[in-house]
C-alpha cells in the first residue's frame, strides 16, 4: 500500500512537473513576465547570446541583409532552446527511472527480487535532436535561399546536429537531479 501511494505522488509530480513551463514556478506570474532571470533555465538565459555569436560569425560570409541577420537569429535560438529542451526531459525521465521512479520497474514491483538496471536511451534521443536539426534546416533554407543555404551547410560552426554529444553532457550537467 506504501508503494502505491508513494507511486501515485510521483505520477502525480511529474504531471505538475510536464504541465509547467520548463524552468517556471508553478503558478507563474499575474503581471506578465518574471523580473530579471528568476525562473528561466539555463538553456533560455543563454541561447540568445549562443545564437548572436554564431550567427554573427558567418554573417559576412552569407551577405545577409539585416531582416535576415534577425531572422537566422530567432531560428537558431529557437532550435538550440528545442534541442535542449527535449534533451533535458530525456535526462530528466533517465534520473526519474534510475532513482527508482514509476515505470522503472514494472507491474509487480513488490514481487520483483532483482533491481533493473536503468540504461540512458541514446538512440532515441539522438533520432529526436535529428528531427529536430532537419526540421530547422528546412527554416534555414527558406530563410537563406538555395544559394546561401549550400553555403550556410559547409559552415561547420553553424551546425547544432554535430555536436550532439556536447550538448548533451551540456544539458546534463545543468540539470537538476530532483529525484
Amino acid at each position: 500500500m506504501k508503494k502505491l501511494i508513494l507511486t501515485l505522488c510521483a505520477c502525480t509530480i511529474a504531471l505538475i512537473a510536464n504541465a509547467q513551463p520548463m524552468g517556471r514556478p508553478m503558478g507563474g506570474y499575474m503581471g506578465g513576465p518574471p523580473p530579471g532571470n528568476f525562473g528561466q533555465s539555463f538553456y533560455e538565459l543563454e541561447s540568445d547570446s549562443i545564437a548572436d555569436a554564431r550567427i554573427v560569425d558567418v554573417a559576412g560570409r552569407l551577405d545577409m541583409s539585416e531582416k535576415t541577420f534577425n531572422k537566422m537569429i530567432k531560428l537558431y535560438t529557437r532550435q538550440y532552446e528545442e534541442l535542449c529542451r527535449n534533451l533535458q526531459m530525456a535526462v530528466m525521465e533517465y534520473q526519474m527511472r534510475s532513482s527508482g521512479g514509476f515505470g522503472s520497474r514494472g507491474r509487480n514491483n513488490a514481487l520483483m527480487q532483482e533491481p533493473v538496471t536503468v540504461v540512458f536511451d541514446t538512440i532515441a534521443t539522438k533520432s529526436t535532436y535529428d528531427k529536430i536539426c532537419q526540421k530547422y534546416e528546412k527554416r534555414y533554407k527558406r530563410a537563406l535561399g538555395n544559394e546561401k543555404f549550400q553555403i550556410w551547410q559547409t559552415l561547420s560552426a553553424t551546425k547544432l546536429d554535430n555536436k550532439f554529444y556536447n550538448l548533451l553532457q551540456h544539458v546534463e550537467e545543468n540539470t537538476e537531479n530532483f529525484f
